[in-house]
């Protein structure tokens, strides 16, 4: 699983990013290069908001939760942005600019 920067350790007031799927995981949930959503941690739930792509299509994140980048022997840093799986909708590609 690739690593994610977490941009709101530099700007926790961020609301927006632009940022490009780098992974899928198994349960359709997706692994951005960088995020602005804190994950789920110390008891507070993570973030939940949309990922939109150049083409208008929309996902809604029902929360950000914390992964392990494969390669690291430190602690989770990728951010798995769990999709609501109502949509009929697939999760944006790998390589996508969200």
């Amino acid at each position: 699983m690739p690593a994610t920067d977490p941009l709101f350790r530099s700007d926790p007031y961020a609301r927006s990013c632009t940022a490009r799927v780098v992974a899928v995981t198994e349960e359709g949930g997706v692994i951005l290069d960088r995020s602005v959503f804190y994950p789920t941690g110390g008891g507070q739930p993570g973030d939940s908001g949309r990922l939109t792509d150049a083409a208008g299509r929309v996902w809604t994140v029902t929360e950000a939760v914390k992964g392990r980048a494969s390669g690291t022997d430190g602690g989770p840093d990728a951010i798995v942005h769990r999709l609501d799986a109502t949509g009929a909708e697939a999760p944006p590609a790998i390589g996508t600019q969200v």
